[in-house]
């Protein structure tokens, strides 16, 4: 409707200007308080810089009543220590509906006056006041008067929509600065609105909401968690079938992780760990990713940026599958199981996954309760152990076994550079595979043409570093005469060991003269008898 006329009318004001209010607030959203994402800093100050005077009075038949009386006879405005008190102890003894039911008289301490004219009726004041002033007080009630619960004031953290600037961020902050000269948070973080999967707002009209109950029954509530963590949530995000239906491909990697390692895992306990001199140089080399992956986590967790978590996670076990995982296979399912070779791959899956159990806690909080039933015996009998991995306590780059060394990371550069190289072998590989001139990549015989600093690198490694690498038969390294690295793949001579797939020497073991030695002293191992 359009007004055909404006009332003035009396109303209650805080002053943004009298007592300072405008300057100590914004000198405390520019130095005091950490504002996530950086640039609401910008967007809360310009609202505070230009907003008038906070009108905090509401005309209405019910709410919170402004604890003030006015004199009967001049009109005068009655608040003071005293009467305050008074006013608390009646809400305290007979709740805030005895302001409407009962007479000032009542309560009032006796000789209470009208400091302008000595009139000594009082009438309540009718007004209520503001919602966001009830809200914004709400540090004062949860904050400061529950030290004994564990909380404490300022608050670490507040959390809401991103229109909460001109709301309850705001009227929490003027509150807190106007009462306790501090604001009453360390750092705000606000998010986005979900909208549906055209960036529409999501309403009954259109009919596109989305229960996230009914979410939950579908995919399960640690994929509607995982798709929150995937979200940039300083801005609106999207939410459809279809996208999680994408998040649970992702939510299914992070779980069949969890199966490898733990299938892997079963027969290992704490005093199967290998030292670090004795891992092979892929060992150490996964060890030196996994505490990069960590402090990685860390930092992005530090800073409230869940995405990055996510990606760092995603970006990581889609690393870990499609070589560690791949590469150890063979020492996994063809050593024997208790040999140095295989416990070294253990010591590394075991790191791993004390690592991702815990990093991945706050986002897949189901999931790794599940994780964590499921530890391998030794760890899962241990006494005093925590019920739950939420109460496991956070990993640490000492909780490593064994430690990674301070200079891992250099111990280790060499050979990442060989993971170049392993590119250029795996494309070979393929094209190899298509041309049908091996089956397997345990056939292959690569030799790779190189320029001479990286022949010189990957001669100070094995050559049985190389095979297990690559998972091939035989590498063999030649200098080029140019900056590129090429490889050419042949068929390996000899015979196939139809245990390991590997291209080795049969008969090695008299007990199984069909395998080779290795697979021989393996299935003595386990006490499989040849026939």
């Amino acid at each position: 409707h359009q007004p055909v006329i404006f009332r003035a009318t009396d109303q209650w004001f805080v002053s943004m200007d009298k007592n300072a209010l405008r300057e100590r607030a914004l000198t405390a959203i520019n130095s005091e308080v950490s504002w996530v994402p950086a640039w609401a800093k910008n967007r809360i100050g310009s609202m505070v810089a230009d907003r008038p005077d906070w009108c905090i009075s509401r005309q209405r038949s019910w709410g919170v009543p402004i604890p003030v009386f006015k004199c009967a006879k001049c009109g005068s405005t009655v608040a003071t220590e005293e009467t305050f008190d008074a006013v608390i102890e009646l809400f305290n003894t007979k709740g805030a509906d005895a302001w409407f039911t009962m007479e000032p008289s009542e309560y009032l301490p006796r000789g209470t006056k009208c400091e302008v004219c000595g009139c000594t009726e009082l009438l309540p004041e009718k007004d209520i006041l503001d919602v966001w002033w009830e809200s914004g007080v709400s540090h004062t009630s949860v904050c400061r008067h529950r030290a004994s619960e564990g909380l404490r004031f300022p608050a670490d953290l507040y959390l809401e929509g991103s229109d909460q600037h001109r709301g309850w961020f705001q009227s929490s902050l003027l509150t807190s600065i106007g009462a306790f000269g501090v604001p009453p948070y360390r750092s705000v973080m606000h998010c986005g609105f979900t909208v549906d999967e055209e960036g529409r707002k999501m309403s009954k009209s259109l009919g596109n909401g989305i229960d996230p109950v009914e979410m939950c029954e579908k995919f399960g509530a640690d994929v509607l968690r995982l798709w929150v963590s995937s979200c940039d949530y300083s801005q609106d995000v999207s939410i459809s079938d279809g996208i999680l239906k994408q998040v649970s491909d992702a939510y299914r990697r992070f779980r069949n992780t969890f199966r490898f390692l733990l299938g892997n895992l079963d027969d290992f306990g704490p005093a199967d760990f290998v030292d670090w001199d004795d891992l092979e140089p892929i060992d150490q080399w996964q060890m030196v990713r996994t505490l990069q992956l960590l402090a990685e986590v860390e930092a992005a967790y530090e800073a409230l940026k869940f995405n990055a978590v996510y990606r760092a996670l995603y970006e990581y076990v889609n690393d870990l599958s499609a070589v560690y995982m791949d590469v150890t296979k063979d020492r996994l399912y063809a050593e024997v199981p208790a040999s140095p070779r295989r416990r070294a791959v253990q010591t590394v899956l075991m790191n791993i996954l004390e690592v991702l159990v815990r990093v991945m806690s706050p986002i897949l909080s189901f999931t790794t309760d599940e994780v964590w039933d499921c530890y391998p015996p030794a760890w899962r009998e241990e006494e005093g152990r925590p019920v739950s991995v939420q109460l496991a306590g956070w990993p640490a780059a000492a909780d490593f076994t064994p430690a990674v060394p301070a200079d891992g990371a250099e111990q280790v550069a060499a050979f990442e550079e060989m993971m170049a190289v392993r590119e250029v072998v795996t494309k070979a590989l393929e094209d190899a595979r298509a041309a049908k001139i091996i089956g397997k990549s345990q056939e292959a015989a690569v030799v790779i043409t190189a320029p001479a600093a990286v022949v010189a690198t990957a001669s100070a490694f094995d050559p049985a570093v190389f095979e297990e690498l690559f998972i091939v038969a035989s590498v063999a390294f030649e200098e080029g005469t140019d900056d590129e690295v090429s490889a050419v793949v042949t068929v390996a001579a000899g015979e196939k060991c139809p245990r390991c797939w590997n291209i080795r020497e049969l008969g090695g073991d008299p007990s199984h003269p069909d395998v080779c030695e290795r697979c021989g002293a393996a299935l003595d191992a386990i006490g499989h008898k040849g026939e």
